[in-house]
């Protein structure tokens, strides 16, 4: 029989995804600004055992708008250049692919321990409200193909417009009101990155160093799922142009790497 504080643990995590409510600290794998372990600890103060490892059978994409930018009315979704797309990650084949064929669109991605109590459970789940949290395997950076891996983290993968919560019902009609949705979107949509935000990104990963600047370049796609990062800034004077890009003055501590 279980004691009435284990019940109400039950009942906390009731809300919770399992992939945040082990034994434990939690193991968090962050692939796009928090690569930096500067803008990690601006999330999580007291992480420990930041380090860069690997993700298979995952592929890091530009798929689906900016919640947050759109609901700050940073970023206009009616914008016809279609430039508001945030990260996400989906899967591509197995997750614990033992070939390089079978390894699909797989990446470098920052992992690190927090000792996550039920306050801070609520707090990444809000903050990461759109996504669904799971736990995968990650990888050393230079092991094999065939290597057991190094352990397991959780992680945001792409969600679902049919599973989205209450909370964003608001940007989800303003989305649905002119014709588009906040995930499922066409791969030959157009979509592309929000300036504001891969600025962002792509001061937070130089922060992190050569491997993680390098993945995140080569091995991030447009939504498209054909046009890497990289080919993207190099054409039609992108590069600059993100560079360029600032955020609003109250959001400058957020969206400044």
């Amino acid at each position: 029989m279980s004691s009435s504080g284990e019940s109400a643990k039950e009942e906390r995590n009731e809300t919770f995804p399992e992939s945040l409510t082990g034994e434990g600290p939690t193991t968090i794998l962050a692939y796009g600004a928090l690569l930096s372990e500067r803008s990690s600890r601006l999330t999580f103060p007291d992480l420990t055992n930041f380090r860069l490892v690997r993700v298979r059978g995952l592929r890091r994409v530009f798929s689906h708008p900016h919640l947050f930018l759109i609901a700050q009315n940073v970023i206009d979704p009616s914008d016809l250049a279609l430039r508001l797309a945030s990260l996400s990650a989906e899967k591509t084949q197995s997750s614990e692919p033992t070939s390089p064929a079978e390894e699909g669109a797989g990446f470098v991605v920052a992992a690190f321990d927090v000792d996550l109590d039920d306050e801070q459970r609520a707090a990444f789940v809000e903050r990461e409200r759109a996504y669904n949290i799971v736990t995968v395997s990650y990888y050393s950076l230079d092991s094999d193909y065939v290597a057991l891996p190094a352990g397991k983290g959780a992680i945001c993968l792409a969600g679902s417009d049919s599973e989205l919560p209450q909370e964003l019902a608001p940007v989800a009609d303003r989305l649905r009101s002119i014709g588009r949705s906040i995930w499922h979107w066409e791969h030959s949509s157009g979509l592309l990155p929000a300036d504001i935000y891969l600025r962002h990104c792509l001061l937070s990963v130089k922060k992190a160093g050569p491997i993680a600047e390098r993945s995140f370049l080569e091995e991030t796609f447009l939504a498209d799922r054909t046009t890497s990062l990289k080919e993207y800034l190099e054409t039609d004077g992108n590069a600059d142009r993100v560079m360029e890009a600032r955020p609003p003055e109250a959001l400058v501590a957020r969206f400044n790497g």
